[in-house]
């Protein structure tokens, strides 16, 4: 029987340090897709988080960079060939190399809500029942309690990065090693729940602006 998949022991970090934005000046349409960025320094199984406005599914998401040479880099996982999705020469923008991490430990609650598909019927006179089609996801959020340590470093990380008003980056790494990205904008409340009987807690909520990626463990 194939094991059960559970988010039991799982680790929970958010990015808090980043390199200097790196040009991209080409994408190819090629699985994976190869990026062509002069001197871009980075090595293998480096996190990025992408811009390239021309493609919605690498715009704000976080790739990890695979098979680096000198000015060129794959993004591990991003199949491109599709040029209705990613139209040739629209992959261009920037990285930026997610350097440091804090780690957001005692975690009670970490919940994704949205993505549910959006719909909208039509109907014909020559035709007897209506029909349903579909127009895209609600938006998706992932929320989040913190035990309340107001004197830690992810506490001030935490609303360092909510009072940012910038894009962040979470990272979910679970216990085969796989790891979760998810990129958007995070509010977090510093003022603790505090009812009798129950741990105080802080509550955290991070609305996705980009696509979520995974990886298996390198």
């Amino acid at each position: 029987m194939q094991s059960v998949p559970l988010p039991n022991g799982a680790k929970l970090a958010l990015a808090t340090t980043y390199g200097s934005p790196v040009t991209v000046s080409a994408v190819t349409n090629a699985n994976p897709a190869v990026a062509t960025a002069t001197a871009h320094g980075l090595t293998d199984a480096d996190i990025v988080l992408a811009s390239a406005p021309g493609w919605a599914q690498l715009e704000n998401s976080v790739r990890r960079v695979d098979a680096p040479v000198a000015n060129t880099f794959n993004f591990e996982g991003l199949d491109s060939t599709n040029t209705t999705q990613f139209p040739a020469g629209g992959g261009v923008g920037t990285v930026k190399e997610v350097t440091a991490w804090t780690q957001i430990p005692k975690v009670p609650s970490f919940e994704t809500t949205g993505g549910e598909p959006k719909a909208q019927t039509t109907s014909y006179v020559d035709y007897p029942e209506d029909f349903e089609f579909f127009t895209g996801t609600t938006p998706v959020r992932v929320n989040f309690t913190v035990s309340y340590a107001p004197d830690s470093t992810h506490h001030a990380a935490l609303l360092a990065a909510s009072r940012s008003g910038t894009l962040q980056v979470l990272r979910l790494v679970l216990e085969d090693g796989s790891t979760l990205y998810y990129p958007g904008r995070l509010f977090f409340n510093p003022r603790p729940t505090t009812t009798k009987d129950n741990e105080m807690v802080c509550n955290a909520a991070f609305a996705l602006q980009g696509e979520f990626t995974r990886y298996a463990a390198a």
